[in-house]
């Protein structure tokens, strides 16, 4: 029953979070209406409400969150860096190049060919990464930095293309900051897929991915390849940071905070650790955006602005308990 315990208060938070994600909103509608527009579509203006727009929202949310929280479990496993992090290293920034590109007016994007060219943003920065830890064996300090700095690249440049478009702010603040305000159920769709095909592989070369933290040396003795394997965990944090950037925007925290966490939850075990992270990465994004949300409505705020508010002190806490 203990080993359970810690999943099902998981879930059952991420249970009460959807319904309110669903019921919970700026137009004033009473439970039973919202009910009866969720349980029988229709064309009425709470169905259309429930169904086209927070709906969506909801399993977008989960499905960025836990692209975020998997990510981070991978490239801390694979740089062997307690700070990696997909959009702290970069690799998201890499998406809101292209992503700017299609907002700014510069090139055609809609639809899958946004999601396409998100992906392969995130995968160029992702796989530069992967050939400069390959070529010059860098240590995680040295990493870190070069990361930062790649990813403060990133945003600039992503910056500089919509500045000189002609771009609504909520569109530059949802990139930069995260929202998920127009999200739709094809981005649910494309979304949902990519984290799926993620997971699955994830979960396929766990054992691989684990003693790569003790080194290139050590995990050959093992038996284990450490770049082929770190190639393929870096090419699965690319299609992840992609993905997550493509359903809301950068979102901050999520993928450094949720593989801590799961650590001090669920133990240390491999697959614990990646379906945890998962999981609560989902739960942290969910939770943040119903705060965005709701907080200050019928204003939103950033969903990368509230993520920074939670995630902030929970990485202080952890890090000051680091003996």
């Amino acid at each position: 029953m203990r080993i359970f315990f810690p999943w099902f208060i998981i879930f059952a938070l991420i249970g009460l979070l959807s319904l309110a994600g669903i019921f919970a909103g700026v137009a004033d509608v009473n439970f039973n209406t919202a009910f009866k527009g969720l349980i029988n579509p229709d064309d009425s203006i709470i169905s259309t409400i429930i169904w086209k727009i927070r709906l969506p929202r909801v399993v977008v949310s989960l499905i960025a969150g836990a692209c975020l929280g998997l990510s981070g479990s991978l490239i801390q496993f694979s740089t062997r860096s307690p700070l990696g992090d997909a959009n702290l290293f970069g690799i998201g920034g890499g998406s809101t190049i292209f992503l700017a590109l299609g907002i700014a007016g510069i090139i055609s994007l809609n639809g899958f060919t946004q999601f396409l060219a998100a992906l392969f943003g995130a995968l160029a920065i992702a796989w530069l990464l992967n050939a400069l830890i390959a070529s010059k064996n860098l240590t995680p300090t040295r990493l870190i930095l070069m990361g930062i700095a790649v990813g403060s690249l990133t945003i600039a440049i992503a910056i500089s293309i919509v500045s000189h478009g002609r771009v609504f702010p909520t569109q530059v603040i949802g990139l930069v900051a995260g929202s998920f305000t127009t999200t739709t159920w094809e981005v649910a769709q494309w979304s949902s897929l990519s984290l799926i095909i993620c997971l699955i592989i994830s979960i396929l070369i766990a054992r691989n991915i684990g003693p790569l933290i003790l080194g290139d040396v050590l995990s050959r003795s093992l038996g284990i390849r450490p770049r082929m394997i770190r190639a393929i965990s870096m090419t699965l944090v690319g299609v992840l940071a992609g993905t997550s950037v493509y359903s809301g925007g950068l979102i901050a925290f999520v993928g450094l905070v949720s593989p801590h966490l799961a650590r001090r939850i669920y133990g240390n075990k491999i697959y614990s650790l990646i379906i945890g992270s998962t999981i609560i990465g989902s739960f942290l994004v969910l939770l943040a955006d119903q705060i965005a949300r709701l907080l200050l409505a019928p204003t939103e705020l950033p969903v990368g602005l509230t993520t920074t508010l939670i995630g902030a002190p929970i990485m202080i806490y952890l890090a000051a308990r680091i003996k």
